[in-house]
């Protein structure tokens, strides 16, 4: 796809969206097609996308800023938004190091923001301008560093910056610059707001926390590592948000990706293990302090837990 250049259409025929004093209004009409069926062109589609969105300030200052930050990594915008069967952003960590030399590791962090072809436009909107807030602003973190742990992960995952709390704050503010009245009091949205009207981070968070049936297991779970009182928001009220990828609220999701991303660092620390036992043609094996240092931090993190 080329880069996706804010295009404005002349769409007279196209009756999905009513424009009115600059709001979409999509109540009750959302079902007659999904946004990936505007076009047989998946880059038309996503040019329209991007205009609806920059249409609001809060997604127009967003596709900015992942515009810039693409450009950093020498890419378009259009080279790290696809379409796909759920959306999501899909971030991954690719560690480098020679056999001959497995001290040495090189790191490189790589995101992709997927948007379901099955929403319909209203939904796509929101979920672009959700995902665009994780790409742009979620901080990057290092599975292999001594320091990651479940309590920060399941924190950041919600709380962070470019977590679950802002990227679900940037909807609300874009449903709230775009759409009626009507479509914004069927949202969560309002359930985070105070007295004033203003969208409420604290608010949020608590919402977030909510896991309801869950709560037994979860907080059962949270004792065994000694972090329970550290998640004083966790309540077994009604659930808000599910996680998408697991089918569960999100603290649960935020614990289970914790757990799957250190499945796959123990084993491929296993293997860089073995590299530094063998010494491949380095002679006769040895062991350095950095070498030392790394088998008491394997053994510590993945055969003691």
């Amino acid at each position: 796809m080329k880069y996706f250049a804010l295009l404005i259409f002349c769409l007279n025929s196209f009756n999905l969206l009513a424009l009115e004093d600059k709001t979409i209004h999509v109540e009750g009409q959302s079902t007659r097609g999904t946004w990936m069926s505007f076009s047989s062109s998946e880059e038309l589609n996503f040019k329209k996308l991007f205009e609806l969105l920059a249409r609001s300030k809060s997604g127009e200052r967003l596709i900015k800023e992942a515009q810039f930050k693409a450009a950093q990594t020498g890419q378009l915008l259009s080279d790290v938004i696809k379409v796909g069967d759920s959306s999501l952003t899909d971030t991954t960590l690719v560690r480098k190091f020679s056999p001959h030399s497995p001290e040495h590791v090189i790191y490189e962090s790589r995101s992709v923001v997927y948007i379901s072809r099955h929403l319909a436009w209203d939904d796509a909107l929101l979920d672009l301008a959700h995902e665009l807030t994780h790409y742009v602003y979620r901080e990057s973190f290092n599975p292999y560093s001594e320091n990651f742990n479940a309590k920060d992960f399941i924190k950041g995952t919600i709380e962070g910056k470019g977590g679950e709390v802002q990227a679900f704050l940037t909807e609300c503010r874009v449903l709230k610059e775009l759409f009626s009245n009507r479509v914004h009091s069927r949202s969560h949205c309002q359930k985070i707001e105070n007295d004033r009207g203003d969208l409420s981070f604290t608010k949020a968070v608590e919402l977030f926390y909510h896991v309801g049936s869950y709560f037994d297991q979860f907080h059962g779970q949270l004792r065994k590592r000694s972090i329970a009182s550290e998640f004083q928001d966790l309540k077994a009220d009604k659930i808000n948000f599910v996680s998408s990828a697991y089918g569960v609220p999100y603290p649960l999701a935020a614990l289970m990706e914790y757990e799957l991303v250190l499945s796959k660092v123990c084993e491929n620390d296993k293997k860089r293990l073995a590299y530094m036992q063998q010494g491949p043609q380095r002679g006769p094996a040895s062991t350095s302090p950095s070498q030392h240092k790394f088998h008491q931090s394997y053994n510590s993190r993945c055969l003691q837990k």
